[in-house]
């Protein structure tokens, strides 16, 4: 007889399974007796109709009571009917980290188990972004074929419930299963869980266990039109987003049993795409067995409404997928670049589904990457992105863009400068709008312009009719560095480096420039004189002991002055912002002052010269981000400009205790761009570097320089402003 612990898996499985487990094994007399045991009642009916009207929770006990059921008999039901409820596929590309790697090597590798503790040891410690779902571990492993491993999983799902004798809130968690199938040589790994929330998990967890990237799959249309007969298509959905699309329908669902020879026939629907139709599928080989399939595209994902077995489930899915994949492969491998492109899933991609918020900031972002790989693919310099309307995509762009306004001028017949009416700078406008109004204002005297009143650089007065015509956007560091991230990623071919090439959008247009000389921003690692600086490593530890120092930090000390700067020239300390870039340039200290546009100032190898000259910006502690509407920012932003109009000056630097904000930075970066300046940002990281490095080669103690720095900030106390 089976025990209670076997049957209960048999609360997985569906009823209709439970039965036939109790037909093919047990006798009609026997069943009735069981019946009456179970039930409590005689039944006058056929035993089988009977047991067709009994709870899954009666037909276990019922189980429990049959010896001619073993717990063999019980693990093959389950084993076959676990998974029975509506399969579905979530497709991702496989690309092995080693290109090595072949399914048979891969399931050499993982045999005997080790595919299952590799995932476990890692889903152990998964946090789960929805406390409704839990507990995903893997529990066993099984070679379905020649080159698809299965690696089954279950999970709890939790159920909130009101208690209707306390009505009090309530819950119980129900276990469920999944599973998921690994195939190097046909390059796919596709998941199945009921939940959709823990299939990213599960995605992500994989490819650390594995050395493996699983890229979402995207089925196009080309795919589609391929794999499934359009004449056993029932439902599907058209939609469109052209901008040409005036007057037609968006978005629309077609339903009828000869729907796919109908369509065929109707041109009304051509040029729109169709992200999920739904098929009248033959399961079985012989074609009896019918079942209505789903395709969703865009999330490269099919299903089955019917309830296989196992055994149908492996044999139907191992086709149909190696079906799509074969060619999902030949587009990898041979497809123009717009197709190759519409074949990967980047929207669902963890990282940027992370980055971006709702679907058209997600969307466009993944329109953005494709024109910049486009245009690197092509050699092109611009690519219009048809479907989006300016408006659309400032809305979807603007956390992460900077933007600059440039409108038409009538006069000069080009996109032209405004000029500030207050302090007569052109170089940097903010743009704003909330509702209907819009809003310019100077970046650096913060002065409102009259949208009636604006001028260009040769006094025409510009009218604003448009102000989207007028709009450049400008990416900050976040979004270019995931641009860099996805394209390595996807598009491991195309070598694109945001600190090196740049783009731009105006209208819908894409402004890209792979001109490696247009490079504005650096970071100290990037420099290779500094390597005595940013090449040491500074321990966890070191770095929280040198906080104090860094918040104790100013610009100047106490005794500044010509002949106080020139006696700390040799002088083993550390008391401001400038002294650490003694020892490693050619800095000459000098006396701080409010009219000065740099604090530091050495020579250094860069833009082909041995002797370019750095100017940096010096900074005390901040621990908020800096903004270009702080008051610190806009010192800062008023150094800055002068030091791009200093033909002197090649390398500006920005040497601060802190952290600025990403939007400053990029107008930052503009400026320097306008004047063809470049910049190397010492932020907290860098200067902390630079600091520790000051200490080491002084052979100084974070103990003593604080006690320095504290004794020296008490002289400065009740001082005015401009007197140290």
């Amino acid at each position: 007889m089976p025990s209670d612990n076997k049957s209960t898996k048999l609360l997985h499985v569906q009823n209709g399974a439970i039965r036939k487990l109790l037909y093919t094994h047990v006798t009609d007399e026997d069943l009735k007796n069981r019946y009456r045991a179970v039930i409590g009642r005689e039944t006058k009916k056929d035993i089988k109709e009977a047991l067709q009207r009994v709870e899954k929770a009666k037909l276990i006990e019922i189980i429990n009571k049959s010896p001619e059921i073993t717990e063999e008999h019980i693990e093959l039901c389950f084993e076959e009917n676990r998974y029975s409820n509506r399969p579905n596929f979530r497709l991702f590309h496989l690309q092995s980290l080693d290109p090595q790697t072949t399914s048979a090597s891969f399931i050499q590798a993982h045999k005997e188990d080790k595919a299952i503790k590799k995932l476990n040891q890692r889903l152990r410690d998964v946090p789960y972004s929805n406390d409704n779902v839990t507990s995903l571990f893997a529990v066993d492993q099984t070679l379905i074929d020649s080159q698809t491993l299965e690696i089954a999983f279950k999970y709890n799902e939790k159920y909130n419930f009101i208690d209707p004798e306390t009505e009090q809130n309530e819950f119980i968690y129900e276990l469920k299963y999944g599973f998921m199938w690994i195939n190097f040589d046909q390059r796919y790994v596709n998941i199945n869980l009921p939940s959709d929330l823990l299939v990213g998990t599960l995605s992500s967890v994989a490819e650390e266990a594995f050395a493996c990237l699983l890229i979402p799959v995207n089925i196009t249309k080309s795919v589609v039109e391929r794999v499934f007969p359009k004449d056993s298509m029932k439902r599907t959905t058209f939609s469109t987003t052209s901008s040409d699309a005036s007057g037609k329908i968006k978005k629309i669902t077609l339903a009828d049993k000869e729907l796919g020879n109908k369509i065929s026939q109707n041109p009304e629907y051509e040029g729109y795409d169709s992200p999920s139709s739904v098929y009248q599928e033959a399961i079985d080989e012989d074609g009896e067995l019918f079942s209505t399939l789903g395709v969703n595209c865009e999330k490269g994902k099919i299903y089955l409404t019917r309830q296989l077995k196992a055994t149908d489930m492996r044999r139907w899915g191992l086709w149909r997928i190696g079906q799509i994949m074969n060619h999902m492969n030949t587009i990898h491998a041979n497809g123009d670049i717009e197709e190759k492109f519409d074949s990967f899933g980047i929207a669902d991609d963890s990282e940027v589904k992370t980055f971006a918020y709702g679907h058209d900031e997600k969307k466009t972002i993944v329109e953005l990457m494709k024109a910049i790989v486009i245009c690197e693919k092509k050699g092109i310099e611009s690519y219009k992105l048809l479907n989006e309307k300016p408006e659309k995509l400032v809305a979807a762009l603007k956390k992460h863009m900077n933007l600059r306004f440039r409108p038409y001028c009538e006069g000069c017949q080009e996109h032209a400068d405004l000029v500030c009416p207050s302090c007569g700078k052109f170089e940097i406008m903010v743009l704003s709008r909330k509702g209907q109004v819009t809003t310019v204002k100077c970046g650096f005297c913060s002065e409102n312009l009259e949208l009636n009143q604006l001028t260009c650089l040769m006094s025409h007065k510009v009218r604003v009719n448009s102000w989207y015509d007028g709009v450049l956007m400008y990416p900050n560091k976040a979004l270019t560095s995931l641009m860099q991230r996805m394209i390595k990623k996807y598009f491991p071919e195309v070598d694109f480096m945001a600190e090196e090439e740049q783009f731009h959008l105006s209208n819908n247009v894409v402004h890209y420039s792979a001109n490696k000389a247009s490079r504005v921003m650096y970071r100290v690692e990037d420099i290779p004189e500094f390597e005595k600086v940013w090449g040491r490593r500074i321990s966890k530890q070191r770095r929280e002991e040198l906080q104090e120092v860094m918040e104790l930090l100013k610009e100047k000390c106490s005794k500044q002055s010509s002949d106080g700067c020139k006696a700390c020239q040799k002088e083993h300390s550390v008391r401001c912002v400038m002294k650490p870039f003694v020892t490693f340039t050619n800095h000459q200290l000098h006396p701080h002052h409010g009219q000065e546009y740099g604090d530091i100032s050495f020579n250094m190898k860069m833009l082909n010269m041995d002797d370019a000259v750095f100017v940096g910006i010096a900074k005390s502690y901040e621990k908020k981000e800096i903004t270009s509407a702080s008051d610190k920012g806009r010192e800062m932003l008023e150094q800055f400009y002068g030091k791009c109009t200093d033909t002197m000056t090649h390398v500006i630097g920005i040497v601060v205790a802190g952290e600025l904000e990403q939007g400053f930075t990029a107008k930052l970066q503009d400026l320097a761009r306008r004047y063809n300046k470049k910049v190397v940002m010492w932020n907290y990281n860098e200067l902390l570097m630079a600091v520790d490095y000051a200490i080491h080669k002084y052979g100084l103690s974070i103990e003593n320089i604080i006690v320095d720095l504290k004794a020296d900030g008490s002289k400065r106390r009740g001082r005015p402003r401009n007197a140290s």
